[in-house]
Protein backbone atom coordinates (compact mmCIF):
# COMPACT_ATOMS: atom_id res chain seq x y z
CA UNK A 1 0.00 0.00 0.00
CA UNK A 2 1.40 3.50 -0.84
CA UNK A 3 1.52 6.46 1.47
CA UNK A 4 0.52 10.02 1.65
CA UNK A 5 1.22 12.32 4.24
CA UNK A 6 -1.96 14.82 5.44
CA UNK A 7 -0.86 17.78 7.39
CA UNK A 8 -3.97 19.68 8.98
CA UNK A 9 -3.71 20.95 13.04
CA UNK A 10 -7.12 19.54 13.84
CA UNK A 11 -6.92 15.57 14.52
CA UNK A 12 -10.66 15.03 14.04
CA UNK A 13 -9.76 16.06 9.95
CA UNK A 14 -7.02 14.37 10.10
CA UNK A 15 -8.41 11.00 10.76
CA UNK A 16 -11.14 11.55 9.08
CA UNK A 17 -9.36 11.84 5.53
CA UNK A 18 -7.25 8.93 6.98
CA UNK A 19 -10.14 6.95 6.75
CA UNK A 20 -11.15 8.00 3.14
CA UNK A 21 -7.85 7.10 2.10
CA UNK A 22 -7.62 3.97 3.37
CA UNK A 23 -10.51 2.71 1.58
CA UNK A 24 -8.87 4.02 -1.58
CA UNK A 25 -6.15 1.70 -0.92
CA UNK A 26 -3.32 4.54 0.50
CA UNK A 27 -2.26 4.93 3.92
CA UNK A 28 -1.54 7.82 5.34
CA UNK A 29 1.16 9.75 7.95
CA UNK A 30 -0.89 12.61 9.68
CA UNK A 31 0.61 15.45 11.06
CA UNK A 32 -0.42 18.66 12.95
CA UNK A 33 1.95 21.17 11.08
CA UNK A 34 4.53 21.99 8.32
CA UNK A 35 6.99 21.89 10.65
CA UNK A 36 7.47 18.31 10.77
CA UNK A 37 7.13 17.54 7.41
CA UNK A 38 10.91 17.36 6.20
CA UNK A 39 12.13 14.82 8.68
CA UNK A 40 8.84 12.92 7.92
CA UNK A 41 10.07 12.76 4.40
CA UNK A 42 13.41 12.00 5.41
CA UNK A 43 12.58 8.55 6.88
CA UNK A 44 9.00 7.58 4.96
CA UNK A 45 9.10 7.10 1.26
CA UNK A 46 5.99 8.56 0.63
CA UNK A 47 3.59 9.25 -3.15
CA UNK A 48 1.76 12.11 -1.96
CA UNK A 49 0.95 15.33 -0.19
CA UNK A 50 -2.47 16.53 1.35
CA UNK A 51 -2.12 20.03 3.09
CA UNK A 52 -5.71 21.21 4.72
CA UNK A 53 -6.44 24.77 3.89
CA UNK A 54 -6.39 26.37 7.02
CA UNK A 55 -3.30 24.61 8.17
CA UNK A 56 -1.40 25.85 5.10
CA UNK A 57 -2.38 30.02 5.56
CA UNK A 58 -1.62 29.85 9.30
CA UNK A 59 2.02 28.15 8.81
CA UNK A 60 4.83 30.39 10.16
CA UNK A 61 6.67 32.13 6.74
CA UNK A 62 9.83 30.03 7.98
CA UNK A 63 7.84 27.02 7.77
CA UNK A 64 6.06 27.90 4.21
CA UNK A 65 9.31 28.81 2.63
CA UNK A 66 11.25 25.54 4.05
CA UNK A 67 8.23 22.91 2.78
CA UNK A 68 7.61 24.73 -0.66
CA UNK A 69 10.39 22.63 -2.47
CA UNK A 70 9.08 19.43 -0.94
CA UNK A 71 5.86 20.28 -1.91
CA UNK A 72 6.91 20.50 -5.70
CA UNK A 73 8.77 16.80 -5.57
CA UNK A 74 5.58 14.85 -4.97
CA UNK A 75 2.07 14.61 -6.21
CA UNK A 76 0.48 17.72 -3.87
CA UNK A 77 -2.87 19.51 -3.25
CA UNK A 78 -4.31 21.66 -0.69
CA UNK A 79 -8.04 20.71 0.59
CA UNK A 80 -10.46 21.72 3.39
CA UNK A 81 -13.32 19.50 4.61
CA UNK A 82 -16.74 20.29 3.82
CA UNK A 83 -19.28 18.45 5.91
CA UNK A 84 -18.20 14.77 5.03
CA UNK A 85 -16.59 15.99 1.82
CA UNK A 86 -12.89 16.41 1.18
CA UNK A 87 -12.66 19.26 -1.59
CA UNK A 88 -9.36 19.34 -3.18
CA UNK A 89 -8.19 22.83 -4.90
CA UNK A 90 -8.33 22.42 -8.94
CA UNK A 91 -9.30 18.79 -8.90
CA UNK A 92 -11.27 15.69 -6.71
CA UNK A 93 -9.63 13.42 -4.06
CA UNK A 94 -9.85 10.75 -6.49
CA UNK A 95 -8.12 12.18 -8.97
CA UNK A 96 -5.21 13.28 -6.65
CA UNK A 97 -5.03 9.82 -5.50
CA UNK A 98 -4.42 8.79 -8.77
CA UNK A 99 -1.75 10.67 -9.41
CA UNK A 100 -0.38 9.43 -6.34
CA UNK A 101 -0.70 5.67 -7.82
CA UNK A 102 1.43 6.75 -11.06
CA UNK A 103 3.81 7.78 -8.54
CA UNK A 104 7.29 5.93 -7.19
CA UNK A 105 7.23 6.85 -3.70
CA UNK A 106 10.22 8.04 -2.26
CA UNK A 107 12.30 10.11 0.62
CA UNK A 108 13.97 13.40 0.40
CA UNK A 109 17.74 13.49 0.63
CA UNK A 110 19.09 14.37 4.47
CA UNK A 111 21.80 16.26 3.16
CA UNK A 112 21.33 20.04 2.76
CA UNK A 113 22.23 22.13 -0.15
CA UNK A 114 23.92 25.20 -0.51
CA UNK A 115 23.96 28.50 -2.34
CA UNK A 116 26.16 28.35 -5.28
CA UNK A 117 25.56 30.02 -8.35
CA UNK A 118 28.72 28.23 -10.75
CA UNK A 119 28.12 28.19 -14.93
CA UNK A 120 27.21 25.05 -16.20
CA UNK A 121 25.98 23.87 -19.60
CA UNK A 122 22.40 22.02 -19.27
CA UNK A 123 21.40 19.15 -22.07
CA UNK A 124 18.95 16.72 -22.90
CA UNK A 125 21.65 14.31 -24.37
CA UNK A 126 25.33 13.31 -23.91
CA UNK A 127 26.22 15.15 -27.00
CA UNK A 128 25.27 18.75 -25.89
CA UNK A 129 25.26 20.04 -29.00
CA UNK A 130 21.98 21.97 -28.00
CA UNK A 131 22.97 22.52 -24.41
CA UNK A 132 21.67 25.35 -22.70
CA UNK A 133 23.73 27.93 -21.36
CA UNK A 134 22.45 28.32 -17.44
CA UNK A 135 23.92 28.42 -13.67
CA UNK A 136 23.26 26.23 -10.86
CA UNK A 137 21.06 28.11 -7.93
CA UNK A 138 22.21 25.75 -5.19
CA UNK A 139 24.04 22.31 -5.16
CA UNK A 140 24.81 19.07 -2.68
CA UNK A 141 26.85 16.10 -3.17
CA UNK A 142 24.31 14.65 -4.67
CA UNK A 143 22.15 17.09 -6.73
CA UNK A 144 21.55 20.68 -7.67
CA UNK A 145 18.94 23.03 -8.72
CA UNK A 146 19.90 24.20 -12.20
CA UNK A 147 18.33 27.36 -13.66
CA UNK A 148 16.14 26.74 -17.39
CA UNK A 149 13.48 28.37 -19.34
CA UNK A 150 13.33 25.05 -21.10
CA UNK A 151 10.50 22.18 -20.57
CA UNK A 152 11.81 19.18 -18.67
CA UNK A 153 9.70 16.35 -17.54
CA UNK A 154 9.88 14.72 -13.75
CA UNK A 155 12.00 11.53 -14.86
CA UNK A 156 14.00 12.69 -17.61
CA UNK A 157 17.31 12.11 -17.86
CA UNK A 158 19.56 15.12 -18.22
CA UNK A 159 23.73 15.95 -18.58
CA UNK A 160 25.70 18.82 -16.86
CA UNK A 161 28.96 20.33 -17.74
CA UNK A 162 30.34 22.73 -15.46
CA UNK A 163 32.40 25.33 -17.25
CA UNK A 164 36.26 24.82 -17.18
CA UNK A 165 35.76 20.88 -16.24
CA UNK A 166 34.92 18.66 -19.11
CA UNK A 167 33.81 16.30 -16.91
CA UNK A 168 30.07 15.71 -18.39
CA UNK A 169 27.87 14.21 -15.42
CA UNK A 170 24.51 12.40 -15.32
CA UNK A 171 21.13 12.84 -13.65
CA UNK A 172 17.71 12.76 -13.26
CA UNK A 173 14.98 15.50 -13.00
CA UNK A 174 13.35 15.49 -9.75
CA UNK A 175 11.45 18.58 -9.45
CA UNK A 176 10.60 21.08 -12.04
CA UNK A 177 9.46 24.98 -11.82
CA UNK A 178 7.87 26.90 -15.00
CA UNK A 179 9.41 29.87 -16.62
CA UNK A 180 6.41 32.41 -15.85
CA UNK A 181 6.45 31.87 -11.82
CA UNK A 182 7.75 35.08 -10.32
CA UNK A 183 7.46 33.37 -7.16
CA UNK A 184 10.25 30.84 -8.05
CA UNK A 185 13.49 30.66 -10.60
CA UNK A 186 12.52 28.31 -13.11
CA UNK A 187 14.36 25.14 -13.84
CA UNK A 188 14.97 22.14 -12.57
CA UNK A 189 15.84 20.16 -9.62
CA UNK A 190 18.69 17.26 -10.36
CA UNK A 191 19.57 14.12 -8.54
CA UNK A 192 22.54 13.07 -9.83
CA UNK A 193 23.87 9.32 -10.56
CA UNK A 194 27.16 10.05 -8.96
CA UNK A 195 28.90 12.84 -6.61
CA UNK A 196 28.90 16.07 -7.55
CA UNK A 197 32.92 17.09 -7.43
CA UNK A 198 34.22 19.71 -5.54
CA UNK A 199 33.56 22.86 -8.56
CA UNK A 200 34.52 26.41 -7.98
Amino acid sequence: MKTCVVVAHNGTTRDFVADLLKSMEIDAVLLASLGNLRSTLEKTPVCGILLELTTAITASATDKRDTQEHLELYPSAKFRLAGDQVLILGGTLEQFVARCGQFAPRKIRKEARDNRFLAVYLSADETFQDAEKTVTANMSDSGCFVCSAREWQVGGRVWLKFLGNEIAICGTVCSTRSWGNNKFLPGIGIEVDESIPAIG
